[in-house]
C-alpha cells in the first residue's frame, strides 16, 4: 500500500514519522514523508522517499518566526500563527495536493490534519492522525492541553479544550477553506470541521505513563516513537564529557532568538554560578559563540538520544519531540516553555515529579535559571523518579504498537 506521512513541522515533529515511516517499509508498505526541505536529506538518507515542502527552519528563522516565538502574549502569538500560516496559504495547498498524488492511507500531523480532512474527503483516501500531542477534547485534565481542572476529570476541560480547538481551526481556517473551494467542497466553520474531526482515527505517539489515554477522544495511545540514528561523537565532545562531572544540557532546538549570543552568555553565566559545566545547543538559533569559557562546550548537534544519557539534566524547550528523548534518558528536566504544546509539557512533567516548575521564556536571566537549576540537581527525589519514569518509556514498543495497529487498520478497509 502507498502510505503518505504528512510531517509538516520541526524536527521534533519529523523524526518520528521517519521511524514510523521505516516500520511500515519493514512490513511491505510504500511510504512518502511529506516534510520541510531543510529535511530532505536526512529523510532520503534513511531510504524513504521524500515530497518537500517550505524551508521549516528558514521560516522560523524569518523576522514573523522570531515574533511568533518572542511575543509575550498569547494572543500576540495566536495573531502572528494565523498571519504566517495565511502567508503561507499557496505553497500549503500545492503541497498537500502534490504531496498526497497517489496514496491509498495518508497519516497525518496535528498541523495537517484539517488539510488533509479535505483530501480524505474529496477523494475518498482513508486518513488517520498522528498525534504528539494530546490536542482533542477530552475531559481528562492530564490529557488537556489547558486545563481548567489539571489534575482530575471535569466536564470544564472539555470544553476549555474546544475553546482551544476553536483558536486552532481559525488560525488554518483561511487556507483550509481555500483548498476545499479549489475541490469543490463546501467550506467547514469550527462546528462542522470539529464534527469530522471526532470521526477521525487517532494515534496518540505517548506514553501511557505520561499522558495517560482517556475514552473519548476515539484515540489510541501506542507509546512515544523514538527513531534512534547512528551517531560517532566528535573527539572534542568525547574529551569534554570525560573531563568532569556530568553537564548539564542547555538546548532551545527549533526555537529562533533575536539575540542568541546573549543567551549563551545567559545560559553560561547561570552554570558558572552554580559551579556546573554545561553543554549548549545551537539548535536553529545559530548563535556564533567566541571565546566560550572552560566550563562550556558549543554543540553544533548529536542526536538527543545518544546524548542526553551523558547528562545529569536537560534544560530545553518542551518540544514533544525533545520532551520525550529526556523523559526516556530518564534525567531530570527544566522546561522553558517558548509556544504552542510547550506549556502544556511543562506542566505535565512538574505534575509527575520528573521537573521542576517551569521558567517562562521571558522570564529567562542568568539568576532565575540558576536559581532553578540548583533545585533540580539537589533533589534525589527528582532523579529518582525521573530514572524509574525512563524505565517504563523505554519498555514501551510505541512504533510497534503502531504498526500493528494500522495493519488491523488496513485489514478492515474495503478493497
Amino acid at each position: 500500500m502507498q502510505i503518505v506521512l504528512m510531517a509538516s513541522g520541526t524536527r521534533g515533529d519529523v523524526q518520528p514519522m521517519i521511524a514510523l515511516g521505516l516500520a511500515l517499509k519493514a512490513v511491505g508498505h510504500t511510504v512518502r514523508l511529506v516534510a520541510g526541505s531543510n529535511f530532505a536529506t536526512w529523510i532520503e538518507s534513511h531510504g524513504l522517499e521524500t515530497y518537500p515542502t517550505a524551508d521549516i527552519e528558514a521560516l522560523m528563522q524569518s523576522e514573523m518566526g522570531i515574533k511568533w516565538v518572542e511575543s509575550t502574549s498569547p494572543f500576540e502569538q495566536f495573531k502572528t500563527m494565523k498571519a504566517l500560516t495565511e502567508s503561507m496559504l499557496e505553497p500549503t495547498i500545492e503541497a498537500i495536493i502534490g504531496g498526497t498524488q497517489g496514496a491509498e492511507l495518508i497519516i497525518s500531523g496535528f498541523v495537517t490534519e484539517p488539510h488533509v480532512q479535505a483530501v480524505s474527503e474529496k477523494f475518498g483516501i482513508p486518513m488517520v492522525s498522528c498525534a504528539l500531542q494530546p490536542y482533542r477534547t477530552t475531559r481528562s485534565g492530564p490529557a488537556t492541553l489547558m486545563p481548567i481542572i489539571a489534575q482530575s476529570d471535569s466536564v470544564l476541560n472539555r470544553w476549555m479544550g474546544g475553546l482551544t480547538q476553536w483558536f486552532t481551526w481559525t488560525a488554518y481556517a483561511t487556507v483550509v477553506n481555500a483548498l476545499r473551494q479549489r475541490f469543490d467542497l463546501k467550506p467547514h466553520t469550527t462546528r462542522s470541521y470539529s464534527q469530522v474531526a471526532s470521526k477521525i482515527p487517532a494515534l496518540y505517539a505517548m506514553s501511557r505513563y505520561v499522558v495517560p489515554p482517556t475514552d473519548d477522544t476515539n484515540s489510541t495511545t501506542t507509546g512515544f516513537w523514538f527513531l534512534d540514528e547512528v551517531f560517532t561523537p566528535p573527539d572534542d565532545l568525547v574529551q569534554f564529557l570525560k573531563s568532569g562531572d556530568a553537564p548539564v544540557y542547555v538546548g532551545f532546538g527549533s526555537m529562533p532568538s533575536s539575540d542568541p549570543v546573549r543567551t549563551v552568555a545567559m545560559i553560561s553565566e547561570a552554570l558558572a554560578r552554580i559551579g556546573r559545566r554545561g553543554v549548549i545547543a545551537r539548535g536553529w538559533s545559530k548563535a556564533d559563540v567566541k571565546d566560550i569559557p572552560e566550563h562550556i562546550f558549543v554543540l553544533d548537534k548529536a542526536p538527543h538520544s545518544w546524548l542526553f544519557p551523558h547528562m545529569a539534566a536537560v534544560v530545553h524547550h518542551g518540544g514533544a519531540g525533545t520532551t520525550s528523548v529526556g523523559l526516556r534518558a530518564g534525567v531530570p528536566s527544566l522546561i522553558i516553555p517558548h509556544m504552542a504544546d510547550q506549556p502544556y509539557w511543562a506542566r505535565r512533567l512538574h505534575e509527575l515529579g520528573v521537573s521542576v516548575a517551569p521558567l517562562k521564556r521571558h522570564d529567562l536571566t542568568g539568576e532565575s535559571l540558576a536559581e532553578r537549576l540548583t533545585i533540580l540537581l539537589d533533589d534525589d527525589t527528582i532523579r529518582v523518579r525521573a530514572a524509574a519514569l525512563g524505565e517504563q518509556i523505554r519498555a514501551e514498543p510505541g512504533v510497534d504498537n503502531a504498526v500493528e495497529w494500522l495493519q488491523a487498520f488496513i485489514a478492515r478497509l474495503p478493497r
